[in-house]
């Protein structure tokens, strides 16, 4: 400051020395004068502030100051009314904002979504720092319904049935067109038929219903059965029972039985048994003796059924009821994953002589399994997705530490919710594994003894197990309203978590201290220590295991170290540390290439932050998969 001071003393020296002389020789003695001072840097002039409420004679200018890399500026004001003016006060080099805090909203701008649609996104002031929105579009996947989901000039593309049509495959029909569009016509289709014998089926071929399975009617022949179907048994014929036939069941399926099999006999017509008939076709249980009969169970007119229920559209089973209750297991997947891992097959009913489901416009659909479940793909979740017979690509989950990183400033309100409920769905799907531990990390965090604004790292819970890891997050707040400092020490948290694995630091943690944490007017700047204090703080590693940190965050990397820990010291140190990968959630804005160079270093990923729980949570699921893959 002291050498600052002496070159801008010179400089003023210079300006009204020069002034001084009309022809300008006074100037150029004073100029000889100072040929020995060491110019500073020149201070370029912001603007003109002048103090109203100040002396006279005290006048203030604005000036730019180093480092140049962002907007940095300092007040130096001086007593003119001194010869030469003398230096009254200089406040220090302070990080000019890029915009006014109060004014959110900066402008609305056209922009692509990661899918590739367009849309809009705000410009907008956050903090004092510009800052992009999401891009939101109007523009979405397709679907068949006749608009431009998608917006790209295209109609349901992609979209319609094998026949050209939005919604379901029209069901095949008997009319010599392949209306199903599945290359066959008129392909196992099947129908109810009758002739004056009774009921069956027939089936389609070629637009016609061929091959009626009901009882065709035949001339009659003297055997007791009503061949022609004419409710008339043996008639014109000459038919005699014999004595020897007399009692003796015979098995027919004539009028008067409605369906089945039943029974007839010869008997006398008087006690000489001079004249023999045949009785009428009935049911089993009215030819049993008296006292075996059950009259309110025994309906002589319905015979044995012939066979049990078929899906056929035929009343197989005679109880008058067409393909009742029939129910068949039904896979679509490859016939050796049915029954392994999830795999498990569905079912199907019968209706007029198909197989199928009802849909929820209440079509039947042939063909349709319902309650199925097929091989996906494989994630590490202790179980078979693929039903292929191996778990989790055949090797047992890895012994892994996981330790989140979570910033809990108040403008990730939004995106803290979805993280929580994301972390504990993914961590629940896998609090039996004895082989994770769990930690977690944010900043910033309220001060228990101070304001909202007072901003510190506190380590939620160290490594530990699921149960106490559980309980360690329900107690926190989703919603941190009030954090809005200007910085959030996640880089700092990174370093502090792999200090004590990490064979490459530029600066032992002894060496660190944190810089003053409040910003508020009046109360100067203060220290908040972190939560364990900085010399404690030490992430409880397994030697010997792997290590993950997934940290989430829409701001770019920052430190609030002293000194100030820098982008390329905490890569360095990524580098070097043994079975740690390093994962990252942020915007897609300007701090997305900070967040992917951390990834890389770590040799992890980088991952769209977003306020959807469930996007979160298949993101998450991604990058507990890699424990389980076979590297070797």
């Amino acid at each position: 400051m002291k050498q600052l001071l002496v070159a801008f003393l010179a400089l003023v020296v210079l300006q009204y020395g020069c002034s001084t002389a009309n022809d300008g020789s006074a100037g150029t003695e004073d100029l000889d004068s100072n040929a020995g001072v060491v110019e500073e840097p020149e201070i370029i002039p912001w603007e003109d502030t002048p103090d109203t409420n100040g002396p006279e004679c005290i006048e203030c200018k604005m000036y730019f100051c180093p480092p140049l890399d962002s907007i940095w500026q300092k007040e130096i004001c001086m007593n003119v009314c001194e010869d030469p003016p003398t230096l009254h006060s200089e406040t220090p080099c302070t990080e000019h904002m890029e915009c006014d805090p109060t004014q959110y909203l900066i402008a609305s701008l056209e922009c692509t979504t990661d899918d590739g649609y367009p849309g809009t996104q705000d410009k907008v002031c956050n903090k004092g720092k510009i800052q992009y929105t999401d891009c939101v579009t109007e523009c979405y996947e397709e679907s068949c319904n006749g608009i431009d989901d998608d917006c790209d000039d295209l109609i349901d593309e992609n979209q319609l049935n094998v026949c050209g049509e939005c919604g379901i495959v029209p069901p095949e029909v008997c009319d010599g067109v392949d209306n199903d569009c599945n290359g066959e016509t008129d392909e196992d289709l099947i129908q109810s038929c009758s002739t004056v014998c009774g009921n069956g089926y027939e089936v389609c071929d070629d637009g016609n219903w061929i091959s009626c399975t009901a009882k065709q009617p035949q001339n009659e022949i003297c055997d007791g059965f009503d061949n022609d179907c004419d409710n008339q048994i043996d008639e014109g014929l000459e038919c005699t029972c014999t004595i020897q036939d007399v009692g003796t069941l015979f098995p027919c399926e004539e009028s008067p039985l409605i369906c089945g099999q039943g029974f007839k006999t010869c008997e006398c017509v008087d006690t000489q048994c001079a004249e023999i008939i045949t009785t009428p076709c009935y049911a089993l249980c009215y030819w049993l003796p008296p006292e075996l009969q059950d009259p309110a169970s025994c309906d002589p007119f319905v015979g044995i059924p012939l066979e049990d229920e078929k899906c056929n559209n035929f009343d197989d089973n005679c109880n008058q009821l067409v393909d009742e209750n029939l129910i068949s297991g039904c896979y679509t997947g490859p016939l050796e994953t049915a029954s392994v891992g999830i795999c498990e097959p569905g079912e199907m009913v019968c209706d007029a002589g198909s197989w199928g489901n009802w849909d929820e416009l209440g079509q039947f659909v042939g063909g349709m399994c319902l309650g199925e479940v097929t091989p996906q793909n494989e994630i590490c979740n202790g179980i078979d997705d693929d039903c292929d017979g191996v778990t989790d690509y055949g090797e047992k989950m890895k012994e892994t530490d996981i330790l989140f990183i979570v910033d809990w400033s108040g403008s990730m309100g939004d995106e803290i919710n979805a993280v929580m409920i994301a972390l504990n769905k993914f961590a629940a799907d896998f609090s039996d594994e004895e082989v994770l531990q769990w930690g977690m990390l944010r900043g910033p965090a309220p001060s228990p003894t101070g304001p909202l604004f007072y901003e510190r790292l506190e380590m939620v819970q160290n490594l530990t197990g699921f149960t106490e890891f559980l309980n360690s997050m329900s107690g926190l707040d989703s919603s941190p309203n009030g954090m809005n400092g200007m910085r959030e020490m996640l880089l700092d948290a990174i370093y502090l978590s792999i200090h004590n694995i990490s064979s490459n630091l530029i600066y032992p943690i002894i060496d660190l201290n944190w810089q003053g944490l409040v910003y508020q007017t009046g109360t100067g700047v203060q220290v908040v220590e972190s939560e364990p204090p900085l010399q404690n703080f030490n992430v409880n590693w397994r030697p010997g295991v792997e290590k993950i940190i997934i940290v989430f965050s829409d701001e770019d990397p920052q430190s609030y170290m002293d000194p100030v820990l820098e982008l390329d010291d905490v890569k360095s140190a990524l580098g070097t540390t043994s079975q740690l990968k390093l994962y990252t959630f942020s915007r897609s804005g300007s701090d997305k290439q900070k967040w992917e160079q951390l990834s890389d270093a770590g040799g992890g990923e980088w991952f769209l932050l977003s306020n959807n729980p469930t996007t979160m949570y298949n993101s998450l699921m991604k990058i507990l998969d890699e424990i389980c893959k076979d590297e070797n």
